[in-house]
């Protein structure tokens, strides 16, 4: 199946690997790389420097009267190599100490924890100098901030660090080959991994590899039957055009997080991922910004109220409007005039569901008006979706997708079926006709909540979701379904599913 989507920087194109790290958002709003060692640092001029030091200072964000825990921030050394974030966060409440955030890159022997206040800090300093975690001993301090990208690359002036690519190269990178072509190309990629996979396993086992178990076959890419506007979910960003020297903006970002320059651009050419009808309500939401009295959210002094405008669709044409808005400048008055905006801004439209999402600090998610969820239809079952819902993004292509699932699963009557991170529970919901039961896990309780509002809503009988499972239960499994997010699953969950296991799809 395939469709022209978001896709990673591509070595064909020879893009920049920097371009397409990972990026975390921290309590200040200040985005910073996952890719980081002790301490990135760029060579600067004294001038540079001084400016650093005055209005773009890249640490202005921890002065402000904002909460930021990257001022309670220590550096963990010699933590053992294939210790996740996860196993930080288990290890340190051991020593009753709850972190904010973890960084930790992936084989390096360092992690970087931050704390609610300065007396976490300390305890934490002292606590954990010199303890062993398996074979290492940990050595601690004291760590910098993260700098603001944005300031960074203000002060370059003249010199700044720069990504030229349109929005359309960077949300459709194979746009301009044939559908041919790209299927070729991504059967390649695909392969590719494949390959790689074997040669990490031939490497980590200890002789007489079974080269014959891991011949990899890959069968011909089953095409989505939408290519173009075919996303029901679109996140926009807004912002300033530096290019065009527009103040407000509402679209795709131009440039790169991570080097610190980014412009906002109109999505008015994504044609490959927007649908007509999202592109024309992002031009009515910057028509309502204009009308606005709060500002739009600065990167560079981390000020500002609107942040981005997420919409989600269906083939009904219902349409979902989430604007997102930082909530640290607006104080109970100020937060109901952008309700009471927004409603009456979009009070005349139909079938129309108005959400408002709050970031900075813990996120919240309000309804303004209209109905509370969307129903979308998929393989002939109809799902709620609300604004927080997982939910395949290329509808038409979903419904092949599990077409494809179906026939590879090789279903029964006597199947018991495991759906790993279920979301709404659409895979277990559309299969469970073709087997004795489902069971589906899915560590959002919202997302659980939808899932079982959808069983009820289609009569699915056979269908159980809930946040863990009973012990006894996983022995029952025949089939598991893993459809994961992008850090993949725990590995002790693999291990407790695995015991009667006959078949394992990763979706």
């Amino acid at each position: 199946m395939s469709a022209e989507i978001n896709e990673p920087a591509l070595k064909k194109q020879k893009l920049d690997p920097d371009n397409c790290v990972k990026i975390i958002e921290t309590e200040g709003d200040v985005s910073s790389s996952v890719k980081e060692g002790p301490s990135e640092s760029t060579a600067l001029s004294k001038t540079e420097d001084s400016v650093l030091n005055g209005p773009l200072d890249p640490l202005a964000y921890t002065k402000t009267q904002h909460f930021t825990s990257e001022i309670y921030k220590i550096c963990i050394e010699n933590v053992p190599k294939y210790v996740n974030a996860p196993d930080v966060r288990k290890f340190l409440k051991k020593y009753d100490l709850e972190a904010v955030k973890v960084k930790r890159a992936f084989k390096t022997s360092f992690a970087y924890v931050t704390f609610r206040d300065e007396p976490t800090r300390q305890k934490a300093l002292q606590t954990l100098e010199n303890v062993q975690w398996k074979k290492n001993l940990l050595k601690v301090h004291c760590a910098e901030p993260d700098k603001n990208p944005f300031a960074r690359n203000e002060a370059r002036g003249d010199k700044k660090l720069q990504d030229c690519r349109s929005v359309r190269e960077k949300t459709a990178p194979l746009y301009q080959m044939k559908l041919s072509e790209q299927l070729e190309f991504k059967l390649s990629e695909i392969q590719g991994v494949l390959n790689n996979y074997k040669n990490l396993l031939k490497r980590s086992w200890q002789s007489g590899f079974p080269e014959e178990h891991y011949n990899f076959s890959i069968s011909e890419i089953k095409q989505s039957p939408v290519l173009i506007g075919y996303r029901n979910k679109c996140e926009f960003t807004i912002g300033k055009n530096t290019d065009t020297k527009e103040e407000i903006c509402v679209g795709f970002v131009k440039g790169s997080f991570s080097l610190g320059n980014i412009s906002i651009e109109s999505p008015d050419e994504c044609t490959e991922t927007c649908s007509c009808i999202m592109i024309e309500e992002v031009k009515k939401f910057k028509d309502f910004l204009a009308t606005s009295t709060l500002p739009i959210y600065d990167n560079i002094a981390n000020t500002g109220v609107w942040k981005a405008l997420q919409i989600r669709t269906t083939e009904q044409q219902d349409i979902m409007i989430t604007p997102i808005v930082d909530k640290r400048s607006l104080d109970s008055e100020k937060l109901e005039k952008v309700k009471c905006s927004l409603k009456k801004f979009y009070s005349e439209k139909q079938n129309c569901s108005l959400f408002l999402k709050l970031v900075g600090g813990k996120e919240e998610v309000a309804h303004i008006d209209g109905p509370e969820f969307m129903l979308e239809k998929l393989c002939g079952y109809n799902f709620q979706i609300t604004s927080g819902s997982f939910f395949q993004v290329n509808t038409a292509g979903a419904e092949v997708l599990y077409q494809t699932i179906r026939e590879t699963a090789r279903l029964d009557d006597k199947t018991v079926l495991l759906d790993v991170c279920c979301g709404t529970g659409t895979i277990g919901i559309i299969l469970s006709k073709y087997v004795k039961c489902v069971h589906g896990i899915e560590i959002v309780e919202s997302a659980v909540e939808d899932a079982k509002k959808n069983a009820e809503r289609n009569k699915i009988k056979t269908s159980l979701f809930m946040q863990e499972m009973q012990s006894q239960q996983f022995l029952e499994l025949s089939t598991i379904f893993l459809n994961l997010p992008r850090q993949g699953l725990w590995r002790l969950s693999i291990h407790r599913g695995t015991g009667c296991m006959q078949m394992l799809l990763h979706v």
